[in-house]
Protein backbone atom coordinates (compact mmCIF):
# COMPACT_ATOMS: atom_id res chain seq x y z
CA UNK A 1 0.00 0.00 0.00
CA UNK A 2 2.77 2.32 1.56
CA UNK A 3 4.66 1.73 -2.63
CA UNK A 4 1.28 2.92 -4.19
CA UNK A 5 1.19 5.97 -2.17
CA UNK A 6 4.56 6.75 -3.95
CA UNK A 7 3.98 5.69 -7.37
CA UNK A 8 0.88 7.52 -7.98
CA UNK A 9 3.13 11.22 -7.71
CA UNK A 10 5.66 9.91 -9.21
CA UNK A 11 3.91 8.85 -12.44
CA UNK A 12 2.11 12.39 -12.32
CA UNK A 13 5.06 13.95 -12.39
CA UNK A 14 6.64 11.64 -15.30
CA UNK A 15 3.16 12.60 -17.10
CA UNK A 16 3.46 16.52 -16.29
CA UNK A 17 7.24 16.18 -17.93
CA UNK A 18 5.94 14.14 -21.17
CA UNK A 19 3.42 16.76 -21.58
CA UNK A 20 5.71 19.46 -21.46
CA UNK A 21 8.11 17.91 -23.68
CA UNK A 22 5.66 17.34 -26.37
CA UNK A 23 4.36 21.41 -25.84
CA UNK A 24 7.35 22.79 -26.51
CA UNK A 25 8.49 20.47 -29.37
CA UNK A 26 4.44 21.41 -30.77
CA UNK A 27 5.86 25.14 -30.52
CA UNK A 28 8.66 24.49 -33.38
CA UNK A 29 7.83 26.25 -36.64
CA UNK A 30 7.97 23.78 -39.64
CA UNK A 31 10.94 25.06 -41.54
CA UNK A 32 10.67 26.27 -45.17
CA UNK A 33 12.62 26.03 -48.47
CA UNK A 34 12.16 27.38 -51.72
CA UNK A 35 10.25 23.81 -53.13
CA UNK A 36 8.19 23.65 -50.23
CA UNK A 37 6.63 26.97 -49.75
CA UNK A 38 4.44 27.56 -53.31
CA UNK A 39 1.94 30.71 -53.34
CA UNK A 40 -0.25 30.16 -55.37
CA UNK A 41 -1.56 33.66 -55.41
CA UNK A 42 -0.75 37.21 -54.00
CA UNK A 43 -3.18 36.53 -51.24
CA UNK A 44 -1.31 33.52 -50.18
CA UNK A 45 2.02 35.50 -50.05
CA UNK A 46 0.40 38.50 -48.26
CA UNK A 47 -1.29 35.83 -45.81
CA UNK A 48 1.37 34.17 -45.12
CA UNK A 49 3.73 36.94 -44.37
CA UNK A 50 1.11 38.68 -42.17
CA UNK A 51 0.97 35.87 -40.41
CA UNK A 52 4.71 34.78 -40.08
CA UNK A 53 5.27 37.98 -39.22
CA UNK A 54 3.08 38.19 -36.24
CA UNK A 55 4.47 35.07 -35.24
CA UNK A 56 8.00 36.81 -35.62
CA UNK A 57 6.46 39.52 -33.39
CA UNK A 58 4.22 37.54 -30.97
CA UNK A 59 8.08 35.54 -29.78
CA UNK A 60 9.69 39.08 -29.55
CA UNK A 61 7.04 40.21 -27.42
CA UNK A 62 7.40 37.01 -25.06
CA UNK A 63 10.69 39.13 -23.80
CA UNK A 64 11.18 42.82 -22.37
CA UNK A 65 14.56 43.18 -23.73
CA UNK A 66 15.81 41.23 -27.20
CA UNK A 67 18.98 40.24 -25.61
CA UNK A 68 17.01 38.70 -23.14
CA UNK A 69 15.63 36.71 -25.98
CA UNK A 70 18.68 35.78 -27.35
CA UNK A 71 20.00 34.32 -24.36
CA UNK A 72 17.85 31.46 -24.31
CA UNK A 73 18.54 28.76 -26.89
CA UNK A 74 15.67 27.93 -27.54
CA UNK A 75 13.63 30.94 -28.03
CA UNK A 76 16.86 32.30 -30.18
CA UNK A 77 16.39 29.48 -32.49
CA UNK A 78 12.57 29.47 -32.65
CA UNK A 79 12.69 33.17 -33.70
CA UNK A 80 16.19 32.61 -36.04
CA UNK A 81 13.64 30.12 -38.03
CA UNK A 82 10.98 32.14 -37.97
CA UNK A 83 12.98 34.71 -39.63
CA UNK A 84 14.49 32.12 -42.27
CA UNK A 85 11.09 31.27 -43.43
CA UNK A 86 10.49 34.90 -43.75
CA UNK A 87 13.35 35.30 -46.18
CA UNK A 88 12.49 32.15 -47.78
CA UNK A 89 8.68 33.56 -48.29
CA UNK A 90 9.85 36.93 -49.03
CA UNK A 91 12.19 35.57 -52.16
CA UNK A 92 9.41 33.01 -53.16
CA UNK A 93 6.95 35.57 -53.21
CA UNK A 94 8.56 38.11 -55.27
CA UNK A 95 10.15 35.62 -57.56
CA UNK A 96 6.65 34.37 -58.63
CA UNK A 97 4.35 38.04 -58.66
CA UNK A 98 7.30 40.31 -59.10
CA UNK A 99 6.48 44.16 -58.30
CA UNK A 100 3.08 43.52 -57.79
CA UNK A 101 3.08 42.72 -54.16
CA UNK A 102 4.53 46.58 -54.33
CA UNK A 103 0.99 47.10 -54.92
CA UNK A 104 -2.16 47.57 -52.58
CA UNK A 105 -5.18 45.37 -53.98
CA UNK A 106 -8.01 43.57 -52.65
CA UNK A 107 -5.74 41.06 -50.66
CA UNK A 108 -2.28 42.61 -51.09
CA UNK A 109 -1.60 45.22 -47.87
CA UNK A 110 1.77 46.43 -48.48
CA UNK A 111 1.47 48.58 -45.65
CA UNK A 112 0.34 46.57 -42.76
CA UNK A 113 3.51 44.00 -43.42
CA UNK A 114 5.73 47.38 -43.32
CA UNK A 115 3.93 47.88 -40.60
CA UNK A 116 4.86 44.49 -38.55
CA UNK A 117 8.52 45.42 -40.43
CA UNK A 118 8.50 48.30 -38.81
CA UNK A 119 7.69 47.63 -34.93
CA UNK A 120 9.79 43.99 -35.48
CA UNK A 121 12.81 46.50 -35.94
CA UNK A 122 12.06 49.07 -32.99
CA UNK A 123 12.24 45.91 -30.90
CA UNK A 124 15.19 44.88 -32.42
CA UNK A 125 14.66 42.55 -34.91
CA UNK A 126 15.67 42.56 -38.37
CA UNK A 127 13.41 41.01 -41.12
Amino acid sequence: MKANFYLIPLLLLISLFVLESCDKKAEQPQALTEESYNPKTMCDCNDNGIELLNQILTKRKQFEKIEELLLEKDSKAHLELLQKNWKIMQYKCLKTFGSALMRPAECNDPDQIQDLKDKLFKLGVRT
